[in-house]
């Protein structure tokens, strides 16, 4: 897209949230945002579960962001040629930089609805743990939340891990997936 000049930001889809309900044009507006311009990919809803060893009951209770970086994490091994089994015996690491807890506000809206994969499928710490776990990574797995500087301190950690021998190899990402309309109108 870099390449091409192509500009990914375009509107927040209808099927996330009624728009119509907490969008005004003017600032400043209590329980309104403004704008809800931003780059979204389209269907977050779609994941293999059983690819990862996850039961469809449990993929239902995660939030899309952890979903999304096991997806990106097996792309990303496949693209490097690094078989997963060629790292069981390393030192890997695992930093994400993650800060939006959109997917578990939705459960502010209905108590009730949470499971008992609940509170794993949605806590920022699991984001880098579920992939140490999924893949069989032994080393450091963190999390980082520093706003919206969260991918490039992960970066940071990562450089710094490898540059001291602490770890072998590093997996950095950073996932930030908009779901619910409390962030906008919040920032608004």
């Amino acid at each position: 897209m870099m390449r091409a000049g192509i500009c990914a930001v375009t509107n927040i889809p209808s099927d996330r949230w009624d728009r119509a309900r907490f969008w005004h044009p003017q600032m400043g507006v209590a329980g309104k945002y403004y704008t809800d311009a931003a780059g979204v990919l389209e269907d977050i809803h779609a994941f293999d579960p059983a690819l990862f060893g996850i039961s469809r009951r449990e993929a239902t209770f995660m939030d899309p962001q952890q979903r999304l970086m096991l997806e990106l994490t097996w792309r990303a091994l496949e693209d490097a040629n690094l078989p997963v089994a060629s790292l069981q015996d390393e030192r890997v690491a695992v930093y994400v930089g993650a800060s939006s807890l959109d997917h578990a506000n939705l459960s502010v809206e209905d108590p009730a609805a949470p499971g008992p994969y609940f509170m794993t499928g949605n806590t920022l710490s699991i984001v880098s743990n579920r992939i140490s776990h999924v893949f069989g990574l032994k080393g450091p797995s963190l999390t980082v939340d520093t706003a919206c500087s969260s991918s490039l301190v992960a970066l940071d950690h990562a450089v710094r891990a490898i540059n001291s021998g602490l770890v072998d190899t590093a997996i950095v990402g950073g996932v930030n997936m908009l779901v619910h309309p409390l962030p906008f109108v919040g920032f608004a």
